[in-house]
């Protein structure tokens, strides 16, 4: 987690330990409040399923989602029954195969004890390794959120954001 721990006196003048994030990593749901980025990734990194994850909300959000590249090996012990010469971009594809990522993710978020802000609303799967070459981590592997969220915008907006059906 990245981020200064510090103390401040509370109204009933006890010390209350605080934490300061970079602005950047920080964004107001719709709801008013705000979540932290780096703390959500740093948790929902912990699930065995998943080999890097960026999260991502905007401010007309009720809940983060996350881009997920899963960890072959684990997903694939846990999904058994799948063929295993599938390709790891059609396992990503599968509805089943999101919905166990995200109950996943979310059970080491409870574990943890987000709030029901801090879970995940779903996720994008995606085979993609990403690198430096890619653009989309750097040289010390940290991630780079703006062109991750640029790269699978499409992806973002037809699952998450897209206008409710007309009738």
């Amino acid at each position: 987690m990245t981020g200064k721990s510090y103390a401040t006196l509370g109204p009933s003048h006890g010390l209350k330990e605080c934490f300061s994030y970079s602005i950047k990593n920080l964004v107001k749901l719709q709801s008013g409040e705000y979540i932290a980025l780096e703390r959500l990734e740093s948790t929902y990194k912990s699930c065995n399923l998943v080999s890097n994850l960026c999260v991502h909300a905007t401010p007309d959000s009720t809940q983060p989602i996350a881009i997920v590249v899963p960890h072959e090996g684990h997903l694939r012990a846990a999904l058994p029954e799948e063929d295993p010469h599938i390709s790891l971009a059609d396992l990503c594809a599968k509805p089943k195969v999101k919905a166990l990522v995200l109950k996943e993710c979310n059970a080491a978020g409870k574990k943890s004890g987000f709030k029901g802000i801090e879970m995940l609303q779903g996720v994008v799967l995606t085979a993609d390794e990403w690198t430096p070459e890619s653009g989309l981590v750097t040289a010390a592997q940290k991630i780079q959120r703006k062109k991750i969220a640029q790269r699978y915008d499409a992806e973002i907006k037809v699952r998450f954001f897209a206008p409710p059906p007309s009738w």
